[in-house]
């Protein structure tokens, strides 16, 4: 047991002073200690989202999958990069990079996703992810991720309805008097090559708020985005057949009363093929109490077949019981 111990603890000095070794770091220095700001004040952490793709977007389920590259930035003064080792330059400054496992010895920001479902590394060999450390001590944390996230949605639109789903980068455990976080300007990319088979959609980023529904306030971050559906889909899928239907049968009132089972046929045919076209559209959508735009038409190309039928019947009886002048009479009105 006491060379387990000693085991796991030789790997992970090792792991440390090989990351180490591109660093100098205050002595003492705590990761349970968050850095602190000059002049006071929370820890300013600034963030910004690359949205590489639109995995999928589950209706039934309420879930939007998106694969992301994430990157935060905060300042650490007690962490200084040695300057042989400043090889790399951007916008920022000079930095240095290390290896992501690197994050088990320093500070990070407790930031999760609210309402995510799944959480996935696409990792191949090497975690997708890295760390940068500036010459002015900022350091910046990339990582690759895809998750599938809830959006709660409202189909009363359905299909002409549009749905906003806001994405939410909270902290956990810091307070708001401990951390503030904010996106960075420009801080929002889109892959311009995302294209969606059902919808169009468009990202935006929020303004910081304070989560509202715990005892304590704790930041965070939103980003929303809308989706509107596009139409053509169910144009041709659901509203031209079915209105094909409603006009079949319509025309079967064209059909002399005596063809009782040409009559029948096309408004029992029409009926059933409506039914059956009816689940299969609600099949697509979660099942909800309330009714759609959709709902509504076909259950009025139901009640207009149904109609149809009704119409013939009462036709039909009357000139059994010897009325066919006013059964010809309301045959005629009703065309």
């Amino acid at each position: 047991m006491i060379l387990k111990y000693g085991i796991i603890l030789l790997l992970y000095f090792v792991q440390f002073s090989c990351a180490d070794y591109q660093l100098n770091i205050a002595d003492g220095y705590n990761i349970h200690e968050r850095p602190l700001e000059e002049g006071g004040g929370p820890l300013q952490v600034n963030a910004s989202i690359n949205v590489r793709n639109i995995l999928d977007i589950d209706e039934k389920a309420q879930l939007v999958s998106l694969e992301t590259t994430l990157r935060f930035y905060w300042k650490d003064h007690r962490i200084k990069p040695k300057q042989e080792y400043l090889e790399s330059e951007d916008s920022y400054g000079k930095y240095t990079t290390l290896n992501p496992s690197m994050a088990n010895n320093i500070w990070m920001p407790d930031i999760f996703i609210d309402q995510a479902k799944a959480l996935r590394i696409p990792t191949y060999f090497v975690k997708p992810a890295n760390i940068r450390v500036y010459n002015d001590s900022r350091i910046r944390y990339s990582s690759r991720i895809n998750f599938d996230v809830a959006c709660n949605m409202d189909f009363q639109l359905y299909p002409i309805d549009e749905q906003d789903c806001v994405i939410k980068f909270e902290s956990y455990g810091l307070q708001n008097k401990q951390m503030h976080m904010t996106w960075l300007k420009d801080g929002l990319t889109v892959n311009p090559d995302i294209h969606l088979a059902q919808f169009t959609f468009r990202t935006m980023l929020l303004d910081e708020y304070t989560t509202d529904y715990y005892d304590l306030q704790y930041p965070g971050l939103e980003l929303k985005l809308h989706l509107k559906r596009l139409i053509a889909y169910h144009v041709v899928q659901t509203y031209i057949p079915s209105t094909v239907f409603v006009i079949l049968a319509w025309l079967s009132m064209f059909i002399p009363p005596e063809s009782v089972p040409g009559r029948v046929g096309m408004g029992m045919t029409t009926m059933l093929t409506l039914t059956a076209m009816f689940s299969s559209v609600r099949n697509n959508v979660p099942k909800v109490s309330y009714i759609s735009v959709l709902d509504l038409w076909m259950l009025m190309c139901i009640i207009f077949v149904f109609s149809c039928l009704v119409e013939f019947i009462v036709i039909t009886a009357l000139i059994r019981n010897g009325k066919k002048k006013t059964g010809l009479k309301v045959e005629r009105v009703c065309q």
